[in-house]
């Protein structure tokens, strides 16, 4: 029996344009269908969205029946609320508000076991329930967890430079709600200030080599 791999990183390697999706309706089935559509991932929504532990749990399985990729997006970047996230079986984390570049690095320690991270163990289903031995479960699963945050503070803006420069991190997404409403331009997206703090994103993630969304 092997390991899980996590399809939407592994495209993100190959250089592949990765497509997503949110989910925050707590229905399995929906991410099923979500999955047969031929989204890369579905992130689970649980900042904005209704749903527990133990929907995200049902929904974590309907993905994988559906061999799409499960990215929860947390309420706040907790490395408690990281981990559970991963060992109910989730391959994808989204943080919202990644403020500076010591959130992201406490978000990626959360993520990611040692010696990278500090991530607790609790593998469980990760190892299929101990179909798949340990050390090889630990020599891989660092590479397959996909960690993704939100960059949508002005605060953040400022510090997209040193936020790139966190190794762990695969993508950034620019909330462009959350980012007008910081700018005192709740509402105004396509306000040029908006759209002049998105640009500058993109350009420093691409120097960096850090995938960045397209609003």
């Amino acid at each position: 029996m092997s390991m899980r791999l996590n399809k939407a990183k592994h495209q993100l390697r190959d250089g592949n344009v990765v497509i997503g999706t949110g989910q925050r309706i707590p229905a399995p089935a929906l991410t099923e269908l979500l999955g047969y559509a031929d989204f890369d991932f579905v992130f689970l929504d649980a900042e904005h969205g209704a749903m527990g532990w133990t929907e995200i749990e049902a929904m974590v399985l309907a993905a994988y029946a559906a061999d799409v990729t499960p990215v929860v997006r947390v309420l706040h970047n907790d490395p408690e609320l990281v981990m559970r996230a991963l060992d109910v079986g989730a391959q994808g984390i989204l943080i919202p508000h990644c403020c500076n570049a010591a959130a992201a690095q406490r978000y990626v320690d959360g993520a990611l076991y040692p010696p990278i991270g500090k991530r607790g163990v609790g593998p469980s289903r990760g190892i299929k329930w101990g179909a798949i031995p340990q050390d090889e479960y630990f020599s891989v699963i660092n590479d397959e967890v996909l960690l993704m945050a939100m960059i949508e503070d002005a605060e953040a803006v400022d510090d997209i430079e040193e936020i790139c420069k966190v190794p762990g991190l695969d993508v950034l997404i620019v909330g462009t709600s959350d980012l007008a409403a910081s700018y005192g331009l709740p509402g105004q997206h396509d306000h040029p200030r908006i759209k002049e703090a998105t640009a500058h994103v993109l350009e420093v993630g691409n120097a960096h080599g850090v995938a960045i969304s397209k609003p």
